[in-house]
């Protein structure tokens, strides 16, 4: 199964709006690689190559060429078009055309190969990639501090109910109509807790089902 497809499955339901668009961004990489396949074809692959591995390696190089994330923005392209092997360490070696900031509206990416051919097109996929990690991590993050705050509720009533037990189990100097009230309180906060994290709790995570 494709990945889009396999992320599609594994949907929350309720949460649908607050993925990654996928299906977008891989259109965008799609018209990136056509361009760069008009700008800048492939050499020819040796004729006693197989045709698997030609698709194969097309494709790789293709992938790793994409924004030049295997060259440094003060070096030459080849002539031929084929990618120098050394050149992939640049990743590693903090070289790589690409720099991402923290800023107060979350990471942003400064794409440095926006003057080479097709560049602009490949600032406008960066841009759309922040946009959409962003929104996912915002979302995330809200989600984080709900379940923070549904368990500090739960255990604030985890400590009244100790606190109760332990008086109905010694109820020296307790009348009823005070225990009554006690009970009734705790309920009511027992009812509205169980209801606020119901409501922030995916159905499908409440019934163990996968979709």
């Amino acid at each position: 199964m494709k990945f889009g497809k396999e992320l599609s499955s594994q949907m929350v339901p309720e949460w649908q709006q607050a993925y990654m668009s996928y299906d977008y961004l891989k259109k965008l990489l799609k018209e990136i690689i056509k361009l760069k396949l008009r700008t800048n074809p492939p050499p020819h692959p040796p004729p006693h190559q197989a045709v698997s591995g030609k698709r194969l390696s097309r494709k790789m190089t293709l992938y790793r060429a994409f924004s030049g994330l295997v060259q440094t923005q003060g070096r030459k392209r080849q002539s031929s078009g084929q990618i120098n092997p050394s050149l992939e360490t640049d990743i590693e070696e903090g070289n790589a055309p690409i720099l991402v900031n923290k800023t107060s509206n979350g990471l942003e990416t400064m794409f440095l190969m926006t003057a080479e051919e097709g560049g602009e097109y490949e600032l406008i996929f960066f841009r759309r990639l922040d946009d959409e990690f962003n929104r996912v991590e915002k979302f995330y993050k809200e989600k984080v501090e709900e379940v923070m705050n549904d368990a500090i509720m739960l255990n604030k009533q985890m400590d009244a109910l100790i606190a109760f037990r332990i008086k109905v189990e010694n109820p020296v100097g307790w009348g009823w109509e005070e225990r009554t009230v006690e009970m009734t309180r705790l309920a009511s906060d027992v009812a509205t807790s169980t209801a606020a994290i119901a409501a922030s709790t995916p159905s499908k995570t409440r019934t163990g089902k996968i979709i």
